[in-house]
């Protein structure tokens, strides 16, 4: 019995919450709903107070409120905006974002992007570390190479003392000729300028080897500038005349008949050139007479120059050819071994090549290549 009354109670007072059903003819709001969960809220509420054990005819309905519910498309369609809209309005059936549409293409992407950016970081770390070290390598080779040609310095020091001599020597003979002719009661002044003119060369020729032998030796960073090797070449060979004439070698130069403009070091490619050559008569001192050293410069494609010095020496033994460039490698009895070295390392720093072999009609020849100028 008293579960009949709380059921009809219950059924009583959830038809209350009810809005009354339209009459004849009268229609609902319409794309207006009725709540789902509003509903259940209220009769929640209303059988707690039954089974509280209130009776249901004291029980004061809820009046539930009708919520307007719009299509989004029709909405865009009439061009009603939202802002328009009264406050209980609901918008339904909006399109879902890209990111629901596609949520798991949508993380994928992500994840990616993420990873990228990661191996980016981590590339350009690689690239800083990377650019270190080959500064660090550049320093320790001008390091090295400057050593290097403090030695060359000193076993060309009789050929530079000769060098320097003959435009001295000469400065001092117009010198007391001058003198000399000062003294006479009609001087002539014509040969006396002509004496000066002469003096003035010789100075300016001996200053030039200072300047030349202080640009050898001054330690200074790898700089890469736009030279002509042509130029480079000739300096070297003319810097050698001395020291191969004081050893019965015959220097011969053929450079090519344009200009060769390549970006690099003059002083170190200065020192590639007189490493090979004076490697080229240590290896001659053995020969009795023809002792010959020919340097040429050519074209090597339309990219790149070529360097060779080609000497008439008993040439390179064919077991020690692969190993004449490494480090602290020599066939000298007195030699350290770094001068082949330093001439790899600084053509490699060039981003050329060099190699050596020996000539069919004997003597040996060094090769090396070098990039033109964009």
């Amino acid at each position: 019995m008293i579960r009949s009354t709380l059921s009809n109670g219950f059924v009583a007072g959830l038809l209350a919450l009810l809005p009354p059903m339209p009459a004849s003819g009268q229609a609902l709001q319409p794309n207006s709903v009725l709540i789902p969960s509003d509903i259940g809220a209220a009769a929640s509420t209303l059988a707690l107070r039954i089974l509280a054990g209130k009776q249901a005819g004291y029980t004061s309905p809820a009046t539930l409120q009708v919520k307007p519910l719009l299509d989004l498309k029709e909405m865009r369609r009439s061009n009603v905006s939202e802002s328009s809209l009264a406050g209980n309005s609901e918008v339904g059936l909006r399109d879902p974002s890209l990111f629901v549409q596609s949520k798991w293409q949508s993380l994928t992407l992500g994840f990616t992007i993420l990873l990228q950016a990661g191996l980016i970081m981590f590339l350009l770390h690689e690239r800083h570390l990377r650019r270190n070290a080959e500064a660090e390598s550049r320093e320790r080779m001008s390091e090295l190479a400057h050593i290097n040609r403090q030695a060359t310095v000193s076993e060309l020091s009789s050929s530079i003392a000769h060098e320097l001599n003959q435009p001295l020597g000469s400065i001092l003979a117009n010198a007391e000729t001058a003198e000399l002719m000062l003294k006479a009661d009609s001087p002539d002044f014509d040969e006396i300028r002509e004496i000066i003119a002469d003096i003035k060369r010789d100075d300016q020729r001996a200053g030039e080897v200072i300047r030349r032998m202080r640009g050898y030796l001054t330690r200074t960073p790898f700089e890469a500038k736009d030279v002509d090797l042509n130029g480079i070449m000739s300096e070297a060979f003319r810097f050698l005349s001395a020291q191969a004439a004081g050893r019965d070698t015959a220097l011969y130069l053929q450079t090519a008949p344009e200009e060769l403009h390549i970006k690099g070091d003059a002083v170190q490619l200065q020192q590639v050139i007189l490493n090979l050559v004076v490697n080229s008569m240590d290896a001659m001192t053995t020969i009795p007479y023809g002792r010959t050293v020919i340097g040429r410069t050519e074209l090597n494609g339309s990219s790149m120059v070529e360097i060779s010095i080609s000497d008439s020496g008993p040439g390179i033994p064919a077991d020690k050819l692969a190993h004449i460039f490494d480090p602290f490698f020599t066939t000298k009895d007195q030699g350290m071994g770094i001068g082949l070295s330093i001439a790899r390392s600084i053509v490699l720093a060039h981003k050329g090549r060099i190699w050596a072999e020996n000539q069919t009609g004997g003597g040996a020849t060094f090769h090396f290549t070098l990039p033109l100028a964009a």
